[in-house]
């Protein structure tokens, strides 16, 4: 797994499977091109949106968002939130996963965020504490 390329999205990755990879984590390869396109193209335009992509020959096998977030408490401080890290079918527990979330850790770094914070379940828990993650508050959830 050497050869992963971990960087920001392009159109490009749109048809190298970056969709399909997001099924693991929740359906998204059924989502019409043109839409992903636009939604893209808006998530590009913010430089506060950042999404790295795995690309190992020439096929998007993982992902992962970092929001930037302002703040009005730590002197206008940043805070980093982490979301939706998933790698493709097939090639988890290659170390892809924590290639990404520690190359947007280091744009959060970069950033000058103060933290950054994400949610997960109890079952991946422990991977993100390798990485160097804390326990520090319970998520809370509010569907509408």
């Amino acid at each position: 797994m050497n050869n992963i390329i971990i960087r920001e999205i392009q159109e490009a990755d749109l048809e190298k499977g970056f969709l399909e990879s997001l099924d693991n984590l929740k359906k998204a390869s059924n989502l019409e091109k043109d839409n992903a396109k636009i939604i893209l193209k808006k998530i590009l335009d913010n430089s506060n949106h950042i999404i790295h992509v795995a690309e190992l020959d020439g096929k998007i096998v993982g992902s992962t968002t970092l929001l930037i977030e302002q703040k009005f408490i730590h002197k206008g401080g940043f805070v980093g939130h982490i979301e939706d890290v998933v790698i493709r079918e097939g090639f988890e527990r290659k170390q892809i996963g924590g290639k990404i979330v520690e190359s947007l850790l280091d744009v959060a770094k970069k950033y000058g965020c103060y933290k950054t914070i994400l949610d997960c379940n109890d079952d991946v828990k422990e991977f993100y504490e390798k990485i160097g993650f804390k326990h520090e508050t319970n998520g809370m959830r509010f569907n509408h």
